[in-house]
């Protein structure tokens, strides 16, 4: 299992407010938001009454997200494209 650090846990506040960004945009209201330590993974849920959306990172990708790098466009990429499978 990981330790959450400091970066960690600023990284999962960060991908938290893009995911509900994301959220909102698609006409959810989330009642919860999750994230589940897969051991090598990290899991991110967004639960509302009718839908989960799940994006799977990686401890260094939620780490690197956190330093406001040019790849986090990728990752946020990921979490769109996670909410825009709602709409297939």
């Amino acid at each position: 299992m990981s330790e959450i650090t400091p970066q960690l846990d600023k990284g999962r506040a960060m991908l938290e407010e893009v995911a509900l960004h994301y959220a909102h945009d698609h006409g959810l209201r989330p009642d919860k938001v999750e994230w589940d330590n897969q051991g090598y993974e990290w899991l991110l849920k967004v639960i509302d009454a009718e839908h989960t959306v799940r994006v799977v990172f990686s401890p260094d990708e939620i780490e690197m997200f956190a330093e406001n790098l040019p790849e986090n466009r990728q990752t946020k990429m990921k979490i769109r494209n996670a909410f825009a499978s709602l709409s297939m």
